[in-house]
C-alpha cells in the first residue's frame, strides 16, 4: 500500500510551484509616504507583495517636498505568458521571485511668497463676486394646494 501511494506523494512534493511578486520603492530623502491608487501603504523604503502585472499609480508625500505622482508599469517575465505560467506556478519544483525596485527622487518644494498668495486670493474672490447665484428660493406660502399626487 505505501509504495502505491508513494509516487502520488513524490508528485504533490515535485510539483509545488510558486511564484513570488514583490515591489520595492524607495525616495530620496527616504521618509516619503506611497499611496498606490489613493490608498496609503507605507513609507519608503518600502515593499509590497502583488499579483497583477501592468500599470500602477503611486503617489509619494513627503513634507518639504514636491508630490511625486508615477504611473508604474510592471511589465510580465517570459515566464508568465500562457503556456509557461502554468508551468511556472504549478509545475517547477523551486520557488520564483520576482522582485521590482523602483527608486524616486523628490524635489524640494519651492518657496512661495505671501504676496503672490494674496494677489491669488484676491484674484479668487473676485472670480466668486461675478458669479451669478441659482434663482432666489421662493418663500413657503401658505392656503397654497398641494400638486395633484403629491402627499
Amino acid at each position: 500500500m505505501f509504495l502505491r501511494c508513494l509516487p502520488m506523494v513524490l508528485l504533490l512534493i515535485v510539483f509545488t510551484g510558486c511564484v513570488t511578486r514583490k515591489y520595492t520603492i524607495d525616495s530620496f530623502p527616504q521618509g516619503a509616504m506611497v499611496y498606490k491608487d489613493g490608498k496609503p501603504i507605507g513609507v519608503t523604503p518600502m515593499d509590497e507583495h502583488f499579483i497583477y502585472y501592468g500599470k500602477y499609480n503611486f503617489k509619494l508625500v513627503k513634507d518639504g517636498y514636491e508630490t511625486l505622482d508615477v504611473e508604474q508599469k510592471i511589465p510580465s517575465p517570459w515566464y508568465e505568458y500562457p503556456p509557461l505560467d502554468f508551468v511556472a506556478e504549478s509545475l517547477f519544483p523551486f520557488e520564483v521571485h520576482d522582485i521590482h525596485r523602483f527608486s524616486y527622487a523628490l524635489q524640494p518644494a519651492k518657496a512661495v511668497r505671501q504676496d503672490e498668495i494674496l494677489e491669488k486670493a484676491a484674484e479668487l474672490r473676485e472670480k466668486g463676486r461675478a458669479v451669478v447665484p441659482f434663482a432666489p428660493v421662493p418663500e413657503k406660502t401658505k392656503g397654497l394646494l398641494p400638486l395633484a399626487g403629491a402627499k
